[in-house]
């Protein structure tokens, strides 16, 4: 069925795109054209109006029309992908491989991804004759192709994949509500796992490491507690995990740039007890 899909006309492809920090893009009416997008970096998609957090690999076909939404997990992450857009007969083309479009999916091999929509890029910026537009329509064939078969067998991957990420968002929940005796070891054995293939999934998932995303947890739940308690600075650091007021203080300052003391009198006046 394959070697009679339906002619397919390249619109832009390009392999291993990278966009600023915080990169988003939303194409409300979508395109008219098919898109398919693999993330290299963990990223957002925004379906039915909810953020779906993606490992790095993730994979997306949106078919025309389709509202589009998709970026870096924060504004502080990287984001990078392969994609590759082209107009066909939507119908026929989609119909001829079972693959799931406008939801994310993950295949084996990703690596192989790049290489492919790396062949396509070149061969799109080289063409000169018709056998070379066959050779880019022969390419994204090929890339489905490899998709389709990439999905052997991944939905049990993906459960277990869900079901651990499941464990991590549960971890990093009581963090932000207590981040008082956290460490990364401690992270890693809460999720019944080394602190290595840990630091390796939490940053797959979150797109930064467990220990700076644990600063950062730190410094917000001190910022709630400078603005919104007449707690003691000592105090707050106390339940930020810290020993001592001066390394909470030293932290805060290189973090944010301006002590806990003064924070709180920029956002809160000065009422409140250091």
């Amino acid at each position: 069925m394959k070697s009679l899909l339906p002619l397919i006309e390249l619109q832009w492809a390009s392999h291993r795109k990278r966009d600023p920090m915080g990169f988003r893009k939303v194409v409300e009416r979508g395109q008219d054209a098919i898109l398919f997008l693999h993330f290299i970096t963990p990223a957002i998609v925004v379906i039915d109006g909810e953020d779906i957090t993606l490992a790095r690999d993730g994979c997306i076909i949106y078919t025309p029309g389709i509202r589009q939404e998709f970026g870096a997990v924060s504004p502080v992450s990287s984001y990078e992908n392969n994609f590759v857009t082209f107009k066909t007969d939507v119908e026929t083309f989609l119909a001829s491989f079972n693959l799931p479009t406008n939801r994310p999916f993950y295949v084996s091999s990703p690596d192989e991804i790049t290489r492919m929509v790396e062949h396509i890029t070149w061969a799109a910026a080289n063409h000169e004759s018709p056998l070379d537009e066959a050779g880019i329509s022969q390419g994204i064939i090929d890339l489905f192709v490899f998709l389709e078969k990439g999905l052997e067998d991944e939905n049990l991957k993906n459960q277990r994949q869900a079901h651990t990420k499941q464990r991590f968002i549960l971890i990093r929940g009581k963090m932000m509500i207590d981040p008082k005796g956290w460490t990364v070891d401690k992270m890693a054995k809460a999720c019944w796992l080394t602190r290595s293939r840990f630091t390796v999934l939490y940053k797959q998932f979150f797109g930064i490491s467990p220990g700076q995303d644990l600063n950062n947890i730190v410094v917000e739940y001190a910022k709630g507690r400078l603005i919104s308690t007449d707690d003691t600075i000592a105090h707050i650091a106390a339940d930020c995990g810290y020993t001592k007021p001066e390394s909470f203080i030293r932290m805060f300052s290189d973090k944010i740039g301006i002590t806990p003391g003064q924070y709180r009198r920029d956002n809160y006046g000065s009422q409140f007890r250091e």
